[in-house]
């Protein structure tokens, strides 16, 4: 810690408490302790939780647009479609799954895009639900292929037990837009 301190600039207290947030929030794990062989604690060894190996990443966004450009290009839009649709499935499988009233369900899908780096309002009636997007979580892959927008659809549907109707605004910034009604609603 001392090295690491002074690497830094900052007090040994400082990387201890940066330590420990990181840990907290599941960026870092502790993977052991080193002897130097000299007076005092023994340093902490830390490892990347798989977490922080994705937070660290630059990759993540510019690789996932390429792939998208790349199947768009490759495959029928009816079978981009199903793609899609089967990775937001899977994605909201990952999530667990919503319950309650539509309001409620439309508060979860709400946290959901949320939690991937969306900022959503939601406009509740009895019958239906609208999430509005203030922006898009995934606008470089939907700017390379519009139908990206599929993989959200599919999510937040499967996530919430809900149907859900794309009505996303694309183009050079693309908003999302989600109308969610009853399962059984058409």
């Amino acid at each position: 810690m001392n090295s690491l301190a002074t690497d830094l600039g900052v007090t040994d207290n400082a990387v201890r408490l940066h330590l420990a947030a990181l840990e907290r929030d599941g960026l870092l794990e502790r993977r052991g302790t080193r002897r130097s062989g000299l007076a005092g604690q023994p340093a902490a060894e830390y490892d990347l939780t798989p977490d922080g190996e994705i937070a660290l990443s630059r990759a993540y966004p510019p690789a996932f647009t390429a792939l998208v450009s790349a199947l768009g290009a490759r495959l029928e839009p009816r079978a981009l479609r199903a793609l899609f649709a089967d990775a937001g499935r899977r994605l909201a499988g990952e999530a667990g799954a919503a319950s309650g009233p539509l309001a409620h369900r439309a508060g979860a899908c709400a946290a959901l895009l949320e939690s991937l780096g969306g900022s959503v309002t939601v406009q509740a009636e009895r019958r239906e639900a609208v999430l509005i997007g203030a922006g898009c979580p995934l606008a470089a892959a939907v700017r390379a292929e519009p139908a990206t927008c599929t993989l959200v659809e599919a999510m937040l549907a499967r996530h919430a037990g809900v149907r859900a109707e794309q009505q996303c605004h694309r183009g050079d910034e693309p908003r999302c837009r989600f109308r969610l009604t009853p399962a059984a609603a058409v």
